[in-house]
């Protein structure tokens, strides 16, 4: 007999978690707020937690199940992710499946539409939770999507992923109303997706010697990165420099691009990053479509002002003039004159990363998050 009520977490988790923590992005940590979800249950979630995760990469090695924080975690082996996709999931929808039925849950919440978990939902009768991550089919119809049959296969199995969802959570006001184009009848609900306690201890400590604003973030052309690069050229940036880390379908268009202030550093570990974000002047993340971007989050944790745009779930604690610039993202014009307000006036951004500063970091707390989905278990087990 169940003692507790069960809840099914169908996820990426980083399994280099139990190995080393929490390191993020360049750590081989790609959804990192899922490593710090479990920390955070594992301190006051009243029900009992499975994670399962599959696993694409070692083909043929043997599932796994660990027990941390309260929690237990399962690794199941399935083909390869592109195999997987063009039989339709029918690999993921057998292994998941059968983990589920030995785990008898009450509630499942999966996550994402990029991966297969939320094949899961609308089955073995119990209500779920569909997490979104970005949303697939807003960024196919605005072209942002790479042209390639495994995208566009995801973005057409979006909506009927969404139907079979009792609830859809999303980050940000802006993620649900695309959520809302895509299917109208969603009961969409907001959770915003809170920001690493690592974040919490690092004080900003801007470079006076060598400024640099940054741009960390996936190199493509949703995020903004080409007019970027034309804004630069416009700053006449000559006492600072453009640090861009992270990696993409245009990693090679920023590397030719020889523009004599922009520097590159690829994909960097979680460590190296936070002090990068530390001692530059300000953000810029002149997105076209995100979410709700966790960058601009953490930057606004440590206290970098931001400039960046409406497009993107950030538009709802970025306000402009206060903590951040907004601009049109495809002018690289107000861009260049956004940097160069920021980048030349050393007090007028100190102004504007202490302003708001308290506000946004008790905002992103990470227990936020893990009390919103709480919330939402209690909701739908009661």
């Amino acid at each position: 007999m169940k003692s507790r009520k069960r809840i099914a977490l169908l996820a990426d988790f980083p399994w280099s978690f139990f190995d080393h923590g929490a390191t993020g992005r360049g750590g081989g940590q790609a959804s990192t707020w899922l490593a710090q979800l479990a920390e955070e249950f594992a301190i006051f979630c009243p029900y009992e937690v499975h994670w399962i995760t599959i696993n694409h990469d070692r083909i043929g090695a043997r599932s796994v199940t660990m027990e941390w924080g309260g929690q237990y975690f399962h690794r199941i082996q399935s083909v390869k992710v592109s195999i997987d996709l063009a039989l339709n999931y029918a690999p993921s929808r057998f292994l998941l499946s059968r983990a589920l039925r030995k785990i008898r849950p009450d509630l499942i919440h999966a996550w994402g539409t990029e991966h297969s978990y939320a094949v899961a939902c609308g089955t073995c009768g119990v209500p779920s939770i569909l997490s979104m991550q970005g949303v697939l089919t807003n960024l196919a119809h605005r072209g942002y999507l790479p042209n390639h049959w495994y995208w566009k296969k995801l973005a057409q199995m979006e909506v009927d992923f969404l139907r079979s969802a009792t609830i859809v959570t999303c980050e940000s006001q802006w993620a649900i109303e695309r959520v809302l184009e895509t299917l109208s009848s969603a009961d969409a609900r907001m959770v915003e997706y809170g920001v690493h306690s690592g974040f919490y201890d690092i004080a900003w400590e801007p470079d006076a010697v060598r400024p640099y604003a940054l741009f960390v973030g996936t190199l493509a052309e949703y995020k903004g990165v080409v007019v970027l690069l034309e804004a630069i050229k416009r700053a006449a940036c000559n006492s600072w420099t453009l640090r861009i880390a992270g990696d993409g379908p245009l990693r090679d268009v920023v590397k030719a691009c020889d523009i004599p202030n922009v520097e590159y550093l690829g994909v960097l570990p979680w460590s190296d990053l936070q002090q990068l974000m530390k001692g530059a002047r300000c953000l810029v993340h002149p997105t076209l479509a995100d979410s709700s971007p966790n960058v601009v989050k953490e930057a606004r944790v440590i206290g970098l002002p931001v400039i960046t745009t409406i497009h993107g779930g950030q538009a709802g604690y970025i306000r402009n003039g206060e903590n951040g610039i907004i601009v049109e993202p495809l002018n690289p014009v107000s861009l260049a004159e956004a940097l160069s307000r920021v980048m030349d006036d050393s007090q007028f951004a100190r102004r504007m990363g202490t302003t708001r500063h308290a506000e946004d970091r008790a905002y992103f707390r990470p227990e936020n998050t893990a009390r919103g989905f709480l919330e939402i278990y209690d909701e739908l087990l009661a």
